[in-house]
């Protein structure tokens, strides 16, 4: 008994000191590691391999240019086999419509509006730490970012490295302290049917890939 509450003891202050899940379990380790990527289902799966339980990327880019849409393909990915993800919406702009559209089980998702830095990053530290998600997607986009920028979640970083879930970032300019793998969206083209925009193309890269790979996505409106 008196070794159970000392190693109890223990994990309190390296959870203190380091983060909550600091220490976890040889079980849940293993358990984890059997976990499979989750796919897009689009070519930007072809750069990743899939987004893995524990990793962070972050998506950028101005406007309109299917981030936001991909981020949401990533989350009905995370949804089959019955999983449930968190949308932290600092920008305020999660459109259900254009979520159902891209996929997403709207009955295994919960959204988040948060309004402040704190709320943002409590939301988001929260639902990393829980075990409850597959994937934690925080947007940061213009609305919010005199309010926080995505270097703002280096503080959360903590928390992924033995998640359960992934954490995917939203923004209009890419980090620039937040050391997590950036995806950069820009968008080539629309796309007109019968005289009307029917949709658009973009093309999106790694950041720092010498080899410059890109995968071109499409959208429709």
């Amino acid at each position: 008994m008196a070794a159970a509450t000392a190693l109890s003891e223990a994990i309190a202050r390296l959870d203190g000191r380091f983060g909550a899940r600091t220490v976890t379990t040889a079980t849940t380790a293993a358990d984890r590691t059997s976990d499979r990527r989750f796919l897009t289902e689009t070519p930007f799966d072809r750069l990743t391999g899939g987004i893995e339980p524990g990793s962070a990327v972050a998506l950028a880019g101005e406007g309109t240019c299917g981030k936001v849409t991909l981020a949401m393909r990533a989350v009905a990915g995370a949804q089959r086999g019955g999983a449930t993800a968190l949308w932290v919406d600092g920008a305020r702009s999660f459109d259900p419509v254009a979520a159902h559209r891209a996929g997403v089980d709207l009955g295994r998702l919960i959204v988040v509006r948060a309004r402040s830095r704190e709320e943002l990053l409590l939301a988001a530290g929260a639902g990393l730490r829980s075990e409850g998600f597959r994937l934690v997607v925080v947007d940061v986009g213009p609305a919010f970012a005199q309010v926080a920028t995505p270097d703002a979640l280096t503080s959360v970083l903590p928390h992924v490295r033995g998640s359960t879930a992934a954490l995917v970032v939203v923004s209009d300019a890419p980090p620039v302290r937040l050391p997590v793998a950036t995806f950069a969206f820009e968008r080539i083209e629309w796309e007109r049917r019968h005289g009307r925009t029917s949709g658009w193309t973009y093309a999106v890269r790694r950041l720092g890939d010498a080899a410059d790979e890109r995968a071109l996505l499409q959208a429709a409106v």
